[in-house]
């Protein structure tokens, strides 16, 4: 009996979709397809690093074939954009490749570490055997190393997914510095400046921007009441730096007031964004009652817990650190955390519960309703 040769899938991945600039569309596999698109993509931007992949690709198809494996070049794309986009996108086609040609496993090539973060996802679909990076071979010298750098920011100017970092980011925070600058604040600038600076670095740090900007986008109804809660956090935070900066001298009694403005506003921001939040996914029909109810505990628990240091912080004669931690201990801070937590690690395990059961619950209705309609038919 003849045995069947092994299968392998030799699979370029373009993380950031640099293919799709030259009208071409993923997945693709097979050696006429990978080929033609291989030339395709050289005619459009001979300098870009995928297309050393492209051929790549090709070379090792030949090689395992050679060595009597049955090798499939393939190519997958994510999205310009980066981040979760790009990677939920490479797993739904490399999902629909490996369906497709039935292959025993995969030899992932990259030009580079950014492609390799979907190595992890490409696992768990199916076997890998190999991870070949790509890296070009050129001379070192000036010239080339200016050209190089001239290519890289070209790039970080023209792509959408860097040029929001690279120049909107900037973009906003010398806007800020200078409006203010103009009115006096020169330091209050600075400060404002570096805040909207560590908030964009722990955005993008963490992979923040796609899960942001689908909540905010969800529905109006999420945009208005999100662009509402986010002017009222701002005015929270400056409202409580200029009395405290304003202040002659800042005693406990001018810091509890400051932090009961403070924490009234961001109550008022929490209420509004949880509102606009819950009736958008009323809206779209995607509501999850117990995950709702576990935003409204939590953030009930922080507001109670703010509420209690401006409790404390009256009791205090001056500011110090001893009297600080004994007030606390005086109006049971630690006992109200201790049960917040409690409160919330309960509610959260009940979420899942509910949640689940409510999933659970939608889909044998909607495999009864489908049984219906077939039997109708």
């Amino acid at each position: 009996m003849r045995q069947q040769k092994e299968r392998i899938l030799v699979l370029a991945v373009d993380f950031d979709d640099d293919l799709s600039r030259a009208g071409i569309k993923t997945p693709i596999y097979g050696y006429k397809q990978v080929l033609d698109a291989a030339i395709r993509f050289a005619l459009y931007d001979p300098e870009d690093s995928d297309l050393n992949a492209l051929f790549a690709v090709l070379k090792i198809a030949d090689e395992l074939s050679s060595k009597g494996y049955d090798a499939i070049p393939a190519v997958v794309a994510g999205s310009e954009t980066g981040g979760t986009t790009a990677s939920l996108m490479i797993r739904k086609q490399v999902e629909e490749l490996v369906k497709k040609t039935r292959a025993d496993g995969v030899i992932v090539v990259s030009d580079g570490s950014e492609d390799e973060l979907v190595v992890p996802i490409i696992s768990s679909l199916t076997s890998i055997y190999g991870i070949r990076r790509v890296v070009v071979k050129q001379h070192r010298g000036v010239e080339e190393t200016y050209l190089l750098l001239a290519r890289y920011i070209r790039k970080a100017l023209t792509e959408p997914r860097f040029s929001r970092l690279f120049l909107g980011v900037p973009g906003v925070i010398l806007i800020v510095i200078s409006a203010l600058s103009l009115a006096g604040m020169l330091r209050e600038a600075l400060l404002v400046g570096l805040m909207l600076l560590g908030a964009a670095m722990v955005i993008t740090g963490f992979g923040l921007e796609d899960k942001i900007l689908s909540a905010i986008l969800e529905t109006p109804v999420s945009m208005v009441s999100y662009a509402a809660a986010g002017l009222a956090s701002i005015l929270a935070i400056a409202l409580l730096v200029g009395q405290l900066y304003g202040a002659k001298s800042i005693t406990p009694q001018a810091l509890a007031s400051s932090l009961d403005a403070f924490t009234g506003l961001v109550g008022f921001a929490a209420g509004v964004m949880i509102f606009g939040h819950i009736l958008s996914k009323l809206i779209s029909g995607t509501i999850r009652p117990g995950r709702e109810s576990l935003y409204v505990v939590i953030a009930a628990v922080i507001l109670i817990l703010l509420d209690k240091i401006g409790e404390a912080i009256r009791l205090m004669d001056k500011l110090s650190l001893d009297e600080f931690l004994s007030a606390l201990v005086q109006v049971d801070f630690a006992i109200y955390t201790i049960l917040g937590i409690v409160v919330v690690g309960v509610m959260w395990r009940l979420a899942g519960i509910l949640d689940e059961a409510l999933q659970a619950e939608e889909k044998t209705t909607s495999q009864t309703s489908s049984l219906s309609s077939e039997k109708s038919k």
